[in-house]
């Protein structure tokens, strides 16, 4: 298979989204640096890690069960031990898993972004010249409607009608339905500058330990879940679009530590730069 340029990426990008917008949606992008990596949520690789190297690991619903037993352990145990450190946004019950994701700890949430340029930085943050990056586009309207019948997004309020799907069911503080969940797009609420920045969406995974393109496929099939691949030829490229648009860690990281990262990350480009016109000067 012949490798993308990147004007075919960037024109593949725009239609797609075109074709999303026409038909009343939105496009969602996520960004990978390793093209090896896949559409899972954290939580379904910490329960993979977890029993890894059991004699007999459990399997079906039995997996299913620990998945959900070991989200409801790390919720209860990050709400009791941060409580006295969330501000006032973050202590409701959906405001609790966002800090979660926020500081990495297992969550169904896997991030997404309204913001093309934001999936194509953390596609390209970190990634090494000769790696192969992937960046996935997605119609959140088309999963939810195949989810649960509802083109819309689903509701992460405190207060939910009964017009509403309820979204505690994926919710680890309420008691799960029996039935086994599917995976669905979700807007939230912002909790934290670093969502606003990044512009950020999600899909909420379900009970399924299967990527979300394999969960899916039927999205794949009808071009609503796209994956383009970032060829090492596009490295260069990818950092002239990010420099052009101005885009840097502190863009979408607007803290302490997001400033601290695009200072190291000047630094390590003038040197990068200076070893290239004064090479006799520097070893």
């Amino acid at each position: 298979m012949v490798a993308m340029t990147w004007p075919e990426i960037l024109d593949t990008a725009r239609g797609t989204a075109e074709e999303y917008c026409k038909d009343g949606s939105v496009a969602w992008f996520r960004g990978h640096r390793s093209a090896d990596y896949r559409l899972r949520s954290a939580l379904h690789r910490h329960v993979d890690d977890l029993v890894r190297g059991w004699k007999q690991p459990p399997e079906g619903s039995g997996l299913i069960q620990l998945l959900r037993d070991e989200y409801k352990t790390l919720y209860r145990r990050f709400k009791a031990d941060a409580w006295p450190l969330l501000d006032a946004r973050e202590r409701s019950d959906w405001g609790v898993i966002f800090t979660m994701q926020h500081y990495g700890l297992p969550t169904r949430l896997l991030d997404w972004t309204e913001n093309f340029a934001c999936a194509v930085f953390f596609a390209q943050w970190r990634r090494r010249r000769d790696q192969e990056a992937t960046l996935w586009i997605l119609d959140p309207h088309a999963l939810n409607g195949i989810a649960i019948n509802n083109s819309g997004f689903l509701a992460l309020d405190e207060d939910i009608g009964e017009s509403t799907i309820p979204a505690t069911d994926w919710h680890p503080k309420w008691v799960a339905p029996e039935r086994n969940l599917q995976s669905v797009a979700v807007f939230p609420i912002f909790t934290n500058p670093r969502m606003t920045a990044q512009r950020s969406a999600f899909t909420m995974a379900g009970d399924e330990f299967v990527p979300l393109d394999a969960e899916y496929t039927n999205l794949t099939a009808s071009g609503r879940l796209k994956r383009l691949d970032l060829s090492p030829s596009v490295f260069d490229a990818v950092n002239v679009f990010l420099r052009d648009a101005g885009v840097n860690p502190f863009t979408f990281f607007p803290d302490l530590p997001g400033l601290a990262l695009r200072y190291k990350a000047e630094t390590e480009r003038r040197l990068s730069e200076a070893k290239l016109w004064y090479p006799h000067f520097i070893q």
